[in-house]
Order: structure tokens, then sequence, then C-alpha cells
């Protein structure tokens, strides 16, 4: 695979099989949110740390901090939750295409990011 560009804020196409553990079954083309530093990111970094996302989305109330949604957000096919519990250090070979499939916009980071916080007690 070429080299591809990520940069924070951006939702990628990823591809989580194989998993060393079932906790959270994989697929193949799941959804990710990049939220590692740019700093890292636009420096040859092998890995990249980021947000796992969800199309099997809850509206039934709000699960913030726990899920961000992406509701209608440009790029998307579907609407997206974002597991905020699930973050990972994943592999650059993992994600899929030359191109991700949105970028967020600064309030959507910035919910992100609050959720984040609330999570690790900041």
């Amino acid at each position: 695979m070429a080299s591809i560009n990520v940069l924070r804020g951006q939702v990628w196409e990823v591809n989580f099989e194989p998993q060393t553990h079932k906790e959270e079954p994989g697929k193949r083309n799941r959804p990710a949110l990049v939220i590692q530093t740019d700093l890292l990111n636009t420096n040859g970094h092998p890995t990249t740390i980021v947000v796992m996302g969800t199309t099997n989305v809850r509206r039934d109330k709000d699960y913030f901090p726990l899920r961000v949604a992406l509701v209608n957000q440009p790029g998307l096919a579907q609407d997206t939750d974002l597991l905020i519990d699930q973050i990972r250090a994943i592999s650059n070979r993992r994600f899929m295409g030359t191109q991700p499939l949105a970028t967020l916009s600064m309030n959507h980071l910035k919910r992100v990011e609050e959720a984040l916080k609330l999570l690790v007690g900041h």
C-alpha cells in the first residue's frame, strides 16, 4: 500500500481484522477517528491512535461521554457513533483507501475531546 497521510480529526475506514482478542467484534470496513497529534501523523510514525466507530447507532437516549454521535456527517454513508471508550493504537497498514471518509468540524472534535477528558478523569 502506498503511503497515506492521516490527520487528526479525519474519519478513515479501517480494517480491524485480525484481532488478537474478541471483546469487540472486528470488522473489515469500520470507521475510526484519528485523535493522535499531527506532530506524529506527519512525521512517519508507524502507528496511529484512533477512536473506533460503529454504524450500530444508539438513539434511545444520550450516551455521552461513552458515545459521540455523527449524524448526517458529509462523507459518511451512515450515521456513526464514535465509541469513546474504544481507543486503539493501530498500525498505519490498517487504514483502507487513500483518502479519509470525512473530516470532523471543530465543534465535533471538541465534543470528542470533552468526552475523552471525562473518560480519563480530567
